[in-house]
């Protein structure tokens, strides 16, 4: 067994609300009557308990990111355990985003940090794209697997004595456990643990709970585990090397493991899906485990399913300055194919004429110029539309390219980015901005409101969040950030330089 101080994460388990109730999850999402959510009090606790730990701290789920405080966490966890190098955040669009964030892990974290600062575990769900711009801001490392793709999970739920493991030969096996050997010790709402699955089967069971969250906690040594190891005997995370498809939602357990889900009151046991196994057919849990560091996702490239669309722009909505009868009349059907909603912003004299120009136009709505005032117009002509994702701002005399905006949809942007254009046709008519964006919520309502012009509401973005856009989306590489990287490189005072122009080779070479 190992000793808290010697692994490379301890994670903080802020929620086991889940979106997903993956097959034999190590938070048994889906036994849980009612999930907890971690308060604020504890979670402060927590971080500052670690504070010497000099390693990894990790948040996690089920899926921290539904957490009603996951913003007011990780600013937390970014003030007070910040990486000690950053790096700048991803600004330009990204087509293949698990290798490029596989690329910052092991540039930023692994080479850089080694290994400290705050990490974030992930499935990759909506709630992650609501929060992209502060998680790419924050966390040195982020471990995602959406679990939409062929990972197996091992079965834990099992009784050693159900498995008929004598007394003389477990201590051996179990001090060899793999979870507790590689993974995390944790801290939940109850309490601090050697291991995050016996922290989880103390929630999961309502266990006397964990060590008092205080710092040092995690400079116990195995021999004063004491009461804690009396969770292993209900685990089976180091006796079987068999696993089923996470997908299927079917957790495998054995006799003794589930008439204790049933006087739990398991949602997912109610619902059929536990699996009690055949002891003398070990075989029915499923398939051999991969042969890897992980053990359960031999490839890196399927953490994210090809299926998997949440980073990519949801909506486009426009907003056009426009007073030109005219040019409306010539560009009314490109604007209803371009995007999901337009919102016309036109002088009072001409406002009348517009809307009977699209009064056939389901998509497509008017508002009159506020006394001349820019920003307030363009707080109306938002709240309009409804736009909720990306709002795109024109001029009325823009070449509009249908085909540029398309592509935006199959790519992925941060939210956070003010995205201009230095194409010819384009260059300073079109602008892309999300209603996300971190500026926009330290601007608010007023701040818009008080601009009273375009140039002036860009500015509201720092310099980092402003990207010029120089190509038609053709050219997207994988690694759009490997040549800043390079140049960081340069400038960084470390006794290791050659370890850290290694780790940039590796990464080149992977994307030749």
């Amino acid at each position: 067994m190992k000793s808290p101080k010697d692994m490379r994460i301890i994670q903080i388990d802020i929620t086991n609300a889940c979106i997903n109730q993956c097959s034999n999850c190590t938070r048994f999402c889906g036994h849980h009557k009612k999930p907890f959510f971690m308060d604020w009090e504890t979670f402060t606790r927590a971080v500052d308990s670690l504070k010497d730990f000099d390693r990894t701290i990790g948040i996690m789920g089920g899926e921290p990111t539904i957490h009603p405080q996951f913003q007011r966490f990780v600013q937390y966890i970014g003030e007070q355990y910040p990486s000690k190098v950053k790096l700048p955040p991803i600004t330009k669009p990204i087509r293949n985003f698990i290798k490029y964030i596989r690329d910052r892990n092991f540039y930023l974290d692994e080479t850089l940090n080694d290994r400290k600062g705050p990490g974030l575990w992930t499935s990759l769900c909506n709630n992650y794209y609501e929060h992209f711009e502060l998680i790419q801001d924050v966390f040195s490392y982020q471990c995602i697997n959406d679990h939409q793709n062929p990972s197996r999970h091992q079965p834990l739920l099992i009784s050693r004595k159900d498995v008929g493991v004598s007394d003389d030969k477990w201590i051996e096996i179990r001090d060899k456990c793999w979870f507790q050997n590689m993974w995390s010790a944790t801290i939940t709402p109850k309490g601090a643990f050697f291991c995050e699955i016996a922290g989880a089967l103390d929630m999961l069971f309502d266990g006397p709970g964990g060590w008092p969250i205080e710092p040092g906690w995690w400079k116990r040594d195995p021999k004063d585990f004491g009461d804690q190891l009396n969770w292993c005997e209900l685990c089976g995370g180091a006796l079987l090397n068999k696993g089923r498809f996470s997908y299927e939602e079917i957790d495998d357990v054995s006799k003794t493991l589930f008439e204790k889900l049933k006087e739990v009151g398991s949602p997912k046991q109610k619902r059929n899906k536990v699996n009690i196994l055949s002891i003398k057919n070990l075989q029915s849990t499923g398939e051999e485990m991969p042969d890897t560091i992980n053990r359960y996702l031999p490839d890196f490239q399927e953490r994210i399913s090809r299926l998997n669309t949440v980073l990519n722009p949801k909506t486009i909505d426009a907003v056009i300055f426009c007073n030109s009868k005219e040019i409306l009349e010539n560009k009314i059907d490109s604007y209803t194919k371009a995007f999901n909603s337009v919102v016309l912003a036109s002088e009072s004299y001409i406002y009348n004429d517009f809307i009977k120009t699209v009064s056939s136009k389901s998509n497509i709505y008017t508002t009159s110029t506020t006394m001349n005032q820019w920003g307030r117009t363009l707080n109306k002509a938002i709240k309009l539309s409804s736009a909720k994702d990306w709002v795109c701002l024109i001029d009325e005399d823009t070449k509009l390219c249908v085909e540029l905006l398309e592509r935006f949809k199959t790519i992925i942007l941060n939210p956070g980015v003010l995205y201009r254009f230095s194409i010819s046709e384009l260059k300073d008519k079109m602008v892309l901005f999300n209603t996300r964006a971190k500026a926009l919520k330290i601007a608010g309502y007023d701040g818009i409101s008080a601009c009273n012009s375009a140039d002036e509401f860009f500015g509201l973005w720092d310099e980092d969040k402003t990207v010029f856009m120089d190509g038609k989306l053709d050219d997207v590489i994988q690694n759009p950030d490997l040549e800043l990287w390079v140049r960081i490189a340069e400038n960084i005072e470390s006794q290791n330089k050659a370890h850290v122009y290694k780790c940039l080779d590796k990464i080149k070479s992977d994307h030749e």
